[in-house]
């Protein structure tokens, strides 16, 4: 059976009185407290109405699935789509810009129109394929300056 995406919010219970109750995971209007909260994906921040007490209150918000287990709630965000579609844009963009560079710079250089030209079609069909993995590694490995 497919799990419904839901939408979470979370706050910290400002009334708790106890580590076991010191998260609010509030899930389609329904709240949870719970001692720990650990997210596996991507959250946002969101500025929220809440109408029994008639103001705005800020949550972390975020997507996905919860699994709730000795009183620790499991979240699971559901991936970006836009991920893969942006890196494959920004490939493309690049691959313009680099092609146009290198066969502006051969003609610079001294080969003729022709040969330039033909230096970029012969880049243009191996670099996106190497920018895109190169790409790829970067958000998946390497940590540097990300969160």
């Amino acid at each position: 059976m497919k799990q419904e995406i839901k939408k979470f919010q979370i706050r910290f219970n400002t009334v708790s009185t106890s580590d076991n109750d010191r998260w609010r995971l509030i899930e389609d209007g329904e709240e949870h407290l719970v001692s720990n909260i650990i997210i596996n994906g991507h959250t946002y921040t969101t500025m929220d109405w809440m109408e029994d007490i008639k103001d705005y209150k800020w949550h972390i918000s975020c997507e996905g699935f919860v699994d709730i287990k000795n009183n620790v709630a499991y979240v699971t965000t559901v991936k970006e789509e836009s991920v893969i579609t942006r890196h494959i844009l920004k490939t493309l963009s690049y691959r313009l810009i680099a092609t146009t560079t290198t066969v502006i710079t051969a003609y610079c250089l001294g080969l003729s129109i022709e040969m330039s030209s033909l230096l970029g079609v012969g880049e243009l069909m191996i670099k996106p394929a190497i920018y895109f993995f190169h790409e790829r590694a970067w958000y998946n490995f390497i940590k540097v300056g990300r969160k």
